[in-house]
């Protein structure tokens, strides 16, 4: 397959991961465990398990796409997160320093 089809259907599955942000939750006391809400199923939950690096929807079980568009969404939600606390970090530093 052509690069640029490769590539269209990582960012699609990327825009798919992006609204799937705001349903991703950590299992508690479960390092590496999350549940993301389907979101075109009301009350359907998936379990992404990061260390084994699988997925409990369809999708994935059948070998259709891997990663699936919920570990994308996890390692994302992951990734924007410490992005954040990095910038955090950044700031906090910065009020921290002397004015010349």
């Amino acid at each position: 397959m052509p690069l640029k089809e490769r590539l269209f259907q990582t960012l699609g599955k990327l825009e798919k991961a992006k609204a799937l942000l705001g349903k991703v939750h950590p299992v508690a006391g479960m390092e590496g465990l999350f549940v993301v809400e389907s979101e075109t199923q009301p009350g359907k939950r998936y379990l992404v398990d990061l260390e084994a690096e699988t997925c409990t929807c369809p999708a994935y079980a059948q070998g259709k796409t891997r990663p699936c568009k919920h570990q994308v969404a996890v390692v994302l939600s992951l990734w924007l997160r410490e992005k954040r606390e990095r910038a955090q970090a950044r700031t906090a530093r910065a009020a921290e320093r002397p004015v010349a």
